[in-house]
């Protein structure tokens, strides 16, 4: 998958964003397929004025490929976590690399169906406890814990910090988790 960004460094331009900036919007059209090269990007939806974030994506990743290359609106927006470093691409030039190159376009793929997960996760996440989400949360983010304050966990989960930090104490109890600086360390692996 690297090997493919480094691909995608001659085919666009780079910009660059600072914390709180927005990539785009819901409901805009896409014009350039977008990659993350650095920093952190937060895709959320807004209902009845109140934000659910959908993904967190880390860099390196393409964002929204799927509208993009189909030509669809976006189906959320997107705003930068930190300072972000994008490589925006013209469509029409994407779509020639992967007609020309079945390895890029295989990894193209793959990008999507890392997507799908992501969608899938979500979707069994509505049928879960606050504490089954945590739960599964700590075990498929444990390396990225050192880099997650409590704040950004709470939203990353669609919750209130104060309901976080409840589910956090019965998870001390149980010794389960610990923190540490405020971090949240996971003990073994008994969260699964």
């Amino acid at each position: 998958m690297q090997d493919m960004f480094k691909m995608l460094y001659d085919m666009g331009h780079k910009r660059f964003y600072n914390h709180g900036e927005f990539l785009f919007f819901e409901g805009e059209t896409p014009h350039k397929l977008l990659v993350l090269l650095k920093g952190r990007v937060r895709i959320y939806k807004v209902h009845n004025t109140q934000e659910a974030t959908l993904h967190q994506i880390c860099a390196p990743s393409f964002i929204a490929e799927m509208p993009t290359f189909l030509g669809l609106a976006y189906p959320a927006s997107a705003v930068c976590v930190g300072e972000c470093e994008i490589l925006e691409i013209g469509l029409e030039v994407f779509k020639k690399q992967c007609v020309g190159n079945a390895e890029f376009c295989l990894s193209f793929i793959a990008s999507l169906c890392q997507k799908i997960k992501i969608l899938e996760s979500h979707i069994s996440s509505t049928s879960q406890s606050l504490k089954e989400r945590v739960k599964d949360f700590l075990a498929l983010h444990q390396h990225q814990l050192p880099n997650l304050t409590q704040r950004q966990i709470a939203q990353m989960l669609n919750t209130s910090p104060e309901s976080l930090s409840r589910v956090l104490r019965e998870l001390k109890k149980s010794g389960l988790v610990r923190t540490q600086k405020g971090k949240i360390v996971v003990v073994g692996d008994k969260t699964t």
